[in-house]
């Protein structure tokens, strides 16, 4: 009976101290909410459709392919040839673009106006094509001539290439063409005259200095890629021909003599093609 009672007594004394000792255990600490992050906003759609302004700078060549004719008290005389000249332009644009949605074209329309210095210098001797000397040389002179400025007013059309990038979401590759309008200006000064030209001159002279400025209109076409950098922001590189046919450019020369002056009226007709790379930057205020 001794050890029954025995066990009984450490079985009640166990259940007795439990409740005492459950109480005196700390509270387990409160669980944390799950902190739930949202995936960052998906960037911006771009779209090319807006009004933009921007500026440009870049070079250009010009080759001139004349005629020149001319009359005088001694006969008429002509010559024929061809230059080149080239320099720096700088100017500006402005415009507006529309994107066909989910299809990526592009059209627009874009006018710019640049400043330009291309200039060039060319030497030529002419010769009578009329009169007692018809087939002997008539005289030589040295021309300069300097594009001054340019504007066109053109259509775009073009593909924009989506690259997901919110740094760098677009490209756009375009063709266009319009109309393009230009002022040119130069002079003439003669270097010899008479029959014994190019190598000396008909008796001693002096004077025989023209000059002139010519407003051109023509036509223009080309090519280039755009590339957006963020949502506003686009740079390109552009490649334009400019053509101006059946210019038309007329002055007076008068080389004074010994015996007296002698007054020569020279038309000259050219046809100027002009080939320009630009890089330019613009600001697309566009939406989305």
């Amino acid at each position: 009976m001794r050890p029954v009672l025995i066990a009984a007594v450490a079985f009640l004394a166990f259940n007795a101290i439990q409740p005492a000792s459950a109480a005196e255990m700390p509270a387990p600490p409160p669980r944390r909410p799950v902190q739930y992050t949202p995936p960052p906003p998906p960037p911006p759609i771009f779209s090319w459709t807006g009004f933009y302004i921007g500026g440009n700078g870049g070079g250009g060549s010009a080759h001139d392919n004349f005629n020149l004719t001319g009359t005088s008290v001694v006969g008429t005389f002509g010559n024929s040839g061809s230059f080149d000249y080239g320099g720096g332009i700088l100017g500006g644009q402005i415009g507006f673009n529309y994107e066909f949605g989910p299809s990526h074209w592009v059209i627009g329309v874009e006018g710019d106006g640049d400043w330009a210095r291309l200039q060039g210098t060319s030497s030529a001797c002419s010769t009578f094509t009329g009169g007692a000397f018809a087939g002997l040389p008539a005289g030589c002179a040295t021309n300069n001539v300097s594009l001054n400025n340019f504007e066109t007013v053109r259509g775009r059309v073009g593909y924009a290439f989506d690259t997901g990038s919110y740094t760098f979401p677009s490209v756009l590759v375009y063709a266009t063409g319009g109309g393009a309008w230009a002022n040119s200006s130069g002079g003439s000064t003669t270097t010899c005259l008479g029959i014994l030209c190019p190598g000396t001159s008909l008796g001693p002279f002096t004077g025989g200095g023209a000059s002139f400025h010519d407003s051109l209109s023509g036509w223009t076409a080309g090519a280039g890629f755009e590339w957006a950098f963020f949502q506003h922001w686009t740079a390109r590189f552009e490649y334009l021909h400019l053509g101006f046919n059946n210019v038309s450019t007329n002055y007076t020369t008068t080389a004074v003599f010994a015996t007296g002056p002698l007054t020569g009226n020279t038309h000259i007709s050219s046809n100027i093609g002009v080939d320009v790379v630009r890089f330019g930057v613009n600001y697309l205020f566009n939406w989305y």
